[in-house]
């Protein structure tokens, strides 16, 4: 099958049986854009019914997810000298945008969930709330020693997306999701404490060795991977539910 062609945001390429993409730059804007993102979400929808890949590995350049580009987001989109008390959220004077990015992120998300084969997240420099969410959607997590987990939102006063608390609750204790998400970090070290990464790898051949390690994976046939996704994920079968919920909060 053929890849997207790469853009300013992604890079996709074929390697024996797994597809790699790569973010890079303008990802907010890139979450916001609907004709972009849904070459990228039909893309996906391919690997589904492509026999020759067994696994889609998702990998981030140093700054892509970065607090950095969610304050630059954020600030292009919200309303500085709006008035607001302690129990509203932020006022956006383009709250399009907002919506359109929280729709997007979300879609991307049941694809992931959804695609026959394993989705892999391997995460290295500070990752905000957003795609902390959309990388616990993935089916196995490598870090480098230097990834930071960032709770932006909180100091916005917005909710977690990415199906954070959706996800978070589902790996760990419901009072250790709360307590999680109401902080402002969490190291890479302390994510594989709590099982939330299942490995951190040296930064110097950190693509490599996570490549190495998926082919484990790929060694099975392709029934077995497909069955094995569909099987374990039929406890995310309530993600649905999960967003029409979010959606109702928001009045999206």
């Amino acid at each position: 099958m053929e890849s997207p062609n790469s853009t300013d945001s992604y890079d996709v390429i074929f390697q024996d049986e797994l597809a790699i993409i790569t973010f890079k730059a303008r990802m907010f804007e890139f979450i916001t854009d609907i004709s972009e993102s849904n070459r990228l979400l039909r893309f996906m929808d391919e690997l589904s019914y492509n026999s020759m890949t067994k696994a889609l590995l998702l990998f981030n350049e140093q700054d892509s997810f970065s607090p950095e580009q969610y304050d630059l987001y954020l600030s292009g989109i919200m309303d500085q000298n709006a008035v607001r008390d302690d129990c509203q959220p932020p006022y956006f004077s383009e709250k399009n945008a907002r919506f359109r990015m929280i729709n997007i992120l979300n879609t991307f998300i049941r694809h992931m969930v959804r695609l026959h084969v394993p989705v892999i997240a391997a995460l290295r420099s500070k990752v905000v709330t957003p795609f902390v969410g959309a990388a616990l959607a993935a089916d196995l997590r490598y870090a480098t020693a230097d990834t930071v987990f960032c709770m932006a939102h909180n100091r916005y006063g917005l909710h977690p997306s990415g199906g954070l608390p959706f996800f978070l609750s589902s790996y760990l204790h419901h009072s250790k999701a709360i307590e999680i998400q109401m902080t402002e970090e969490i190291t890479a070290e302390e994510a594989l404490q709590l099982g939330l990464i299942n490995e951190i790898l040296p930064a110097e051949n950190f693509r490599e060795m996570v490549m190495q390690r998926v082919r484990k994976l790929t060694r099975w046939k392709y029934c077995t991977i497909r069955e094995t996704k569909r099987l374990t994920h039929f406890t995310r079968q309530s993600l649905d539910d999960y967003f029409t919920y979010e959606a109702s909060l928001l009045n999206l």
